[in-house]
Order: structure tokens, then C-alpha cells, then sequence
């Protein structure tokens, strides 16, 4: 199990992704109203928040399968043109939901890791030179840690101009006791 931060709203929030799940026992009493049964049969398949699927797989309940924009079609698609996705679109927790199901998923890690310092140049460069019309397209897409990875880069760029300028730091004399 990728390590959570228990007190990190985003990863909250990645959390509530939905997962693909494959039930694997009969469950009595959690029929709908609308089904006039109240036994869910086994081998149906749900969409549940990973959150509650990671648990109900770690206790034999469901299996749980690999969500479709992590699949091995889809990390072809992000390694052939990564700064062209929509992760905003796809997911606004991608990276952190990704990190979590790193341990389900095979070489996601790997492939993250090319496609975050792949878009992450991408960031750095409309960070220096400014936004313009592809530029705005591009920083739409970003899921929200590239989003805080922008916002640090323009501060820095604001803070480097400042100081630059002579207006970073003033010093002043000490008062006399």
C-alpha cells in the first residue's frame, strides 16, 4: 500500500477515484430498492472509490482491476505525447491517484516518473517566458500538483525579479540601547 498523507486534502480526494471491482462473495441485505432482491450476486461488476475497494480487496470481498487511464494502452498514449494529455480532464488528482495504485499496478511508477519530468520542462518553460495561447492550453490540462509546481515557479520568477532589483531585502541599522 502506497503511503498516504492522512492530513493532505488532495490525496483525500485522489482516494475517491473509482476503481473497476469484481465481486467475489454473495452479499445479502445490499440489494436496491429498484432490483426487488435484496442478495447481490457474486461476479457483478462495481465501480467503487478506491479507498473502500483497496480495503474490501486487502479482505477477500472484491477484486480489483487496473482503472482504464492507467491501463498499458493508455501509458502508450502518455509516453508517445505526454504535454498533449488533458490530466486535468482525465483526473485533477492523477499523480497522487497514480501513486496510490502503484502497488496494484505494474510500472506505473516508471511511468509517472517519464511523463511528470516530461510536462514538468513543459511547466517550467510558460513559467519563464510567460503564457501565451498554447501556452494557456497546456496549463488547463494540469492536474493539480502540477498546477502547485506552477504556482511555485511563478513566485520564484517573482521573487528572483525582486531581488534582482534590489527590492528582495532592506537592511537596517540597529537601534542604539
Amino acid at each position: 500500500m502506497a503511503r498516504r498523507d492522512y492530513y493532505d486534502i488532495d490525496d483525500i480526494l485522489a482516494g475517491q477515484e473509482r476503481v473497476p471491482c469484481l465481486l467475489r462473495v454473495d452479499l445479502d441485505g445490499l440489494g436496491t430498492a429498484g432490483s426487488g432482491t435484496s442478495k447481490v450476486q457474486r461476479n457483478q461488476r462495481w465501480a467503487l472509490p478506491y479507498w473502500m475497494g483497496e480495503r474490501l480487496d486487502t479482505e477477500g470481498f472484491i477484486e480489483m482491476s487496473t482503472p482504464a487511464v492507467f491501463s498499458k494502452r493508455a501509458s502508450r498514449m502518455y509516453a508517445a505525447s505526454a504535454t498533449s494529455m488533458q490530466l486535468r480532464a482525465i483526473s485533477p488528482h492523477y499523480y497522487q491517484f497514480g501513486l496510490q495504485l502503484a502497488d496494484i499496478v505494474p510500472g506505473l511508477p516508471a511511468v509517472l516518473r517519464n511523463m511528470y519530468m516530461e510536462r514538468v520542462q513543459r511547466v517550467a518553460q510558460i513559467s519563464q517566458q510567460g503564457q501565451n495561447v498554447e501556452g494557456l492550453e497546456f496549463v488547463q490540462s494540469l492536474d493539480r500538483t502540477e498546477a502547485k509546481l506552477m504556482q511555485k515557479y511563478q513566485a520564484a520568477q517573482g521573487a528572483m525579479a525582486d531581488w534582482q532589483h534590489g527590492r528582495a531585502y532592506k537592511l537596517d541599522k540597529a537601534g542604539v540601547f
